[in-house]
């Protein structure tokens, strides 16, 4: 098919099927075109001086004063420090999805260690083009256990907006999750999708209508979407029907309307999702008739979603081994496992069952 009938909400089922099934929502830094090893000597890792051989991490100590620790949800939350990212649409779609955050009801911090939350790392070889940064966003209401917003730089040009929302299994609603990759400004991988909680890749009907009238939105503003290579490891956990994954091209670094057009899609999936998680959230809230299904066949069934889909992107080793390189094994291990993809079958079902 040609690119133009990539994302064709007309296409077919079997089209639609094989095509529309993304890779992982979190190929994140290890799907980028990170060329050699010289920094683009912008950035202000390249002012560092060599290091002995061990990796550097250190912690940032506090929030930028552009983003401030208060929500208008009710809570306090912490802030973060985007202050060195450069500008571009990884920047101004991370704010846009913040400042959405920041208005919901009962917001407050999760759970995430200090090292891991702002991180700014170096290669033992004190390479510049190894430095990178990372600022995360741990929020949490009772609708989500954990909403996860990263946005990290360096590596000599890289910028990743990496999201994920973990809504508590007692919620029937399936995973937010998306990705934006540019180098050097240049968008080379958008991926959003509402990645399923039942076993046969169901999402409801509403998610479904949703994804396809934004579909035709973003063709409408851009006709031809060019796509990206999935990974096997991913078509377990992708939606046939939401996922969005593409590759803009070269030729459209200058405009990037593909970019553009994409980011529209990532945006209005993730505000639908905000409005259709709490309609279930309430909706599960009211005894159902007796026999009446959920979606996703109850809390623990989709439990063991989650934790299929954190244990399908954990199998990201091209992810884990650029994070080795500038953060050690060690803190990489524990950021791919506490922060990116944390679930497991201890992961509590609801707000009340938090430690």
């Amino acid at each position: 098919a040609q690119p133009s009938a990539f994302y064709n909400v007309a296409a077919d089922d079997s089209i639609r099927t094989s095509v529309v099934r993304m890779a992982s929502c979190a190929p994140c830094l290890a799907s980028c075109p990170v060329r050699g090893r010289r920094s683009n000597g912008s950035g202000a890792g390249d002012r560092r001086q060599r290091r002995p051989s061990r990796h550097r991490v250190a912690a940032a100590a506090a929030a930028s004063p552009s983003s401030p620790p208060s929500s208008s949800g009710g809570g306090v939350v912490s802030g973060w420090d985007l202050s060195g990212a450069p500008s571009g649409l990884v920047l101004s779609l991370a704010r846009e999805l913040e400042v959405s955050w920041m208005t919901l009801p009962n917001l407050r911090d999760a759970p995430c260690a200090p090292e891991l939350k702002s991180v700014d790392a170096t290669a033992p070889d004190g390479d510049p083009a190894t430095r990178i940064r990372i600022e995360n966003l741990c929020l949490q209401t009772d609708v989500f256990r954990k909403m996860h917003l990263e946005v990290a730089w360096g590596l000599g040009g890289l910028e990743v907006l990496h999201c994920v929302m973990y809504p508590w299994p007692d919620v029937p609603c399936p995973i937010f999750a998306a990705d934006l990759v540019a180098f050097n400004g240049r968008v080379t991988l958008g991926i959003a999708d509402a990645s399923p909680v039942a076993p046969d890749l169901a999402l409801p009907d509403a998610y479904v209508e949703v994804s396809a009238s934004l579909r035709a939105q973003m063709l409408a503003l851009c006709a031809v979407i060019e796509p990206r290579p999935l990974p096997e490891w991913g078509l377990a956990i992708l939606s046939p029907a939401a996922c969005v994954c593409v590759g803009p091209p070269k030729e459209d670094a200058e405009y990037q309307h593909q970019a553009v057009a994409f980011s529209g899609y990532a945006r209005g999936l993730h505000a639908a999702h905000l409005d259709l998680a709490a309609a279930a959230a309430v909706a599960a809230s009211v005894p159902a008739d007796e026999g009446a299904s959920q979606y996703g066949f109850g809390p623990g069934a989709r439990l063991a979603a989650q934790v299929q889909f954190c244990e399908k992107q954990l199998l990201n080793d091209k992810t884990r081994r650029v994070l080795e390189r500038s953060m050690g094994s060690e803190l990489a291990r524990r950021y791919m496992t506490e922060v990116l993809f944390d679930v497991t079958v201890e992961t509590p079902l609801r707000p009340d069952e938090r430690l």
